[in-house]
């Protein structure tokens, strides 16, 4: 029971029972008035009648019985009698009329008025002739007590229901700010700080609300803090604070991570060296050199916008580094070739006097050795160093030939076929609970089945957003999932976790796709969420805000994948309406000998739950980094340590944790 509806039934129960008691006693003064009224009337009646017959002779019974008739008829009384000593007794009585009560039954018999008769002797001189007995009419004084009880209790009904309004109407204006502060205590569970400007008169509401602003604002400050000391750390960690790009341990860290993780990768390895840098140095100081590195960190990162995937960092003085995913060798000397000549336009251009040179390595497979890598990208380098015809150079071995390649019309064609032929190949990883080591989610990948080939979302999914096919992928795997689970009942409390493109957060017609898509599937729509990349959400937080928005009816969770890896604020997860986050594998990966990768993961966690968000690590594949990361207090984990991806629904669902890794 709410505390208003506590106030109004105990207000109403006050007033009802002074009212009740008010009218108790209205009803009892009155009946004794009543009676006391009646039975004096009767006994002067009696007196009079008693003195009027004294002067009638005895035996004048014609006379007598007018001066009783007198009386009587008034209707005051209901019963004269005349006993006379030595004859028969004179009668007049009212008769009983039960149609026509003056009052209800049970009124009547709860007031119980009391007739007493009253008597008087009929004298002549010192003779006594009889004896006058008078009883009063008590109809009159029921009809007068019930009417005064029905006007009572309609004044009293009156008087309680505006009792009960004005109370509302009080109620409504005291608890304002109570309502207020409930939605304040709300705003902040939504991960929003709001602070009451209207502070109420009352001064135990007053101190209230001044209470729960310095609380808002004292969680706000709390956060803030901790969010900047969280970004500082990783800055200081992976950043170059000159070119503001990822510093060599941060960029290898990455590269590492995509290589070895054990999912198939493709895309192309790029090194820029300045050659002049040092004799810039020498000539115009460090200070212009400083703002070279920084505008060229800059200038890596405008061309890097349209690939989310794509990461740079800053490995030497004038040695820089850039990994694009790309689908085949062709599309990577074509990104490399592009690449030179965006920043042979641009920040580096012959007018500044920079000389720099580009050499690339297209990569593709499972497992690639990042020290190899980069040893063929830097061959590369050094080939366009020698090369008088141009300056970037893909390195090229006889291994590579055997690679197959598509024209971009030959991709095209593939992509749609696929969509055509739903020949997309979907599978399922699971997520492990940290607190009782069951499954908490499904990560959902896919792969294309073309021609006997199947082929992962590294080689495919760079062709698939230079097409402008994202969205149509994207609500494609939607679709199967949740056909899938028509087939195959979700498991209770099971989320299945489909990746979407940044592309398709900003295409309106995705949005209107996924609803159609959830509104034709309400009960399963609960079962699936969508995350992004986190390098990708400073295009696309509006419009991810609003596909939120439109996705919540449903019961659709959002959440961002790879936390760690973009540029962003973590502000961001207090203004997007999050339900959980994946910290990027490339902070997983020997963990356990990381301190500054445990201590991140510990401030994210701290700063998730702070929001209420569920925080998850991925890309496991060590015994030792499970037990460090389970210390950090996530809220799950997935990788190779406890499953490869499953190919079927039915053999996700039938996956069970291993005894020895529970």
């Amino acid at each position: 029971m709410t505390l208003r509806q506590q106030f109004s039934l105990l207000t109403g129960l006050l007033v009802v029972i002074l009212l009740a008691g008010n009218l108790l006693v209205m009803v009892m003064n009155g009946r004794d008035y009543f009676q006391q009224q009646l039975n004096a009337r009767a006994y002067d009646a009696a007196t009079s009648l008693a003195l009027s017959m004294s002067q009638v002779a005895a035996d004048d019974e014609v006379q007598l019985t007018r001066l009783m008739d007198v009386l009587f008829d008034r209707g005051f009384f209901a019963e004269i009698e005349l006993q006379r000593v030595d004859d028969e007794p004179i009668y007049r009585r009212s008769r009983d009329t039960p149609g026509d009560l003056p009052a209800p039954r049970w009124f009547m018999h709860w007031v119980g008025l009391e007739m007493i008769p009253a008597e008087a002797d009929v004298t002549r001189q010192w003779q006594r002739l009889g004896t006058v007995r008078v009883v009063s009419h008590s109809d009159f004084a029921y009809r007068d007590l019930w009417a005064m009880v029905r006007a009572e209790l309609i004044w009293f009904s009156w008087v309680l229901v505006i009792t009960l309004v004005l109370l509302q109407l009080l109620l409504n204006w005291l608890f304002r700010p109570l309502v207020r502060v409930e939605r304040q205590a709300l705003a902040i569970c939504e991960r929003q700080w709001q602070v009451q400007t209207e502070i109420p008169r009352p001064r135990e509401l007053r101190r209230m609300v001044l209470a729960m602003n310095k609380m808002v604002q004292k969680l706000q400050s709390i956060f803030t803090e901790q969010s900047a000391m969280t970004e500082q750390l990783r800055a200081e960690s992976f950043n170059d604070n000159v070119s503001g790009l990822l510093n060599r341990r941060g960029f290898d860290q990455r590269l590492q991570h995509i290589l070895q993780r054990g999912e198939e990768h493709s895309g192309v390895l790029m090194l820029l060296q300045l050659q002049n840098l040092s004799e810039l140095n020498q000539s115009q100081g460090r200070q212009l050199v400083d703002d070279v590195l920084h505008m060229l960190g800059a200038g890596l990162q405008r061309c890097l916008q349209e690939y989310p995937a794509a990461f740079t960092g800053r490995r030497s003085g004038s040695d820089f580094a850039l990994y694009i995913p790309c689908a085949d060798q062709a599309q990577a000397d074509a990104l490399l070739q592009q690449m030179f000549s965006q920043l042979a336009t641009s920040v580096l251009s012959r007018r500044k006097e920079l000389i720099f040179h580009l050499g690339g390595v297209f990569l593709q497979g499972v497992q690639d050795d990042p020290v190899q890598a980069l040893s063929c990208a830097d061959a590369a380098l050094r080939q366009a160093q020698r090369s008088p015809e141009g300056r970037a150079q893909l390195y090229r071995s006889d291994s590579s030939s055997g690679i197959q390649e598509w024209t971009a019309g030959e991709w095209r064609e593939l992509l749609t076929g696929v969509l055509e032929a739903g020949a997309l190949q979907l599978q399922f990883l699971p997520v492990i609970s940290n607190r009782n080591r069951r499954l908490l989610q499904f990560e959902v990948f896919s792969r294309i089945v073309w021609q006997g080939e199947t082929l992962s979302a590294a080689r495919f999914w760079p062709m698939v957003e230079q097409h402008q096919l994202a969205a149509r992928y994207d609500a494609s795997i939607v679709a199967q999932v949740l056909a899938l689970l028509e087939q195959h009942a979700p498991q209770k409390g099971i989320r299945y976790c489909i990746n979407i493109s940044p592309a398709s957060v900003l295409d309106e017609q995705f949005h209107q796709w996924l609803v159609e898509l959830f509104r034709a599937s309400p009960a399963l729509a609960a079962h699936i969420a969508l995350e992004v990349p986190e390098s990708a959400l400073i295009g696309i937080e509006t419009a991810l805000a609003r596909l939120a928005i439109q996705l919540k009816p449903f019961g659709v969770t959002l959440g961002v994948d790879q936390v760690g890896t973009g540029s962003m604020a973590f502000a961001y997860l207090q203004r997007l309406p999050l339900d959980y986050i994946r910290i990027d594998g490339s902070f997983n990966r020997g963990l356990h000998q990381a301190q500054d990768h445990r201590f991140f993961i510990q401030s994210m966690v701290q700063i998730a739950h702070n929001l209420d968000l569920l925080i998850l690590g991925e890309g496991i594949e060590e015994a030792d980094d499970v037990s460090v990361l389970r210390q950090t207090g996530v809220d799950g984990m997935s990788g190779y340590f406890f499953s490869k991806p499953l190919a079927t629904l039915a053999d996700a669902h039938a996956w069970q944790l291993p005894a020895d890794d529970d």
